[in-house]
């Protein structure tokens, strides 16, 4: 669950910067979209059994490592 909130966090500080920087609807709706696809994940973690916990914590780690990269 840390590693989903972690994602969480970070498309929620990147939509509050690029509302301020004055992004586009399209930009800030795919950032939003994105956002609540991981908060659905985060609410299926409650009853999630051990397979889907451990590939959601795959998942997460990864897509965390990307989104954290200079390059993202």
């Amino acid at each position: 669950m840390e590693l989903v909130e972690k994602v969480i966090a970070w498309y929620s500080q990147r939509l509050l910067a690029e509302r301020r920087a004055g992004a586009d609807r399209q930009a800030l709706g795919e950032l939003a979209a994105r956002r609540q696809a991981c908060v659905e994940d985060r609410d299926r973690l409650q009853d999630a059994d051990a397979r889907e916990t451990a590939r959601l914590a795959a998942l997460y780690a990864a897509r965390l490592k990307d989104l954290e990269s200079p390059a993202s």
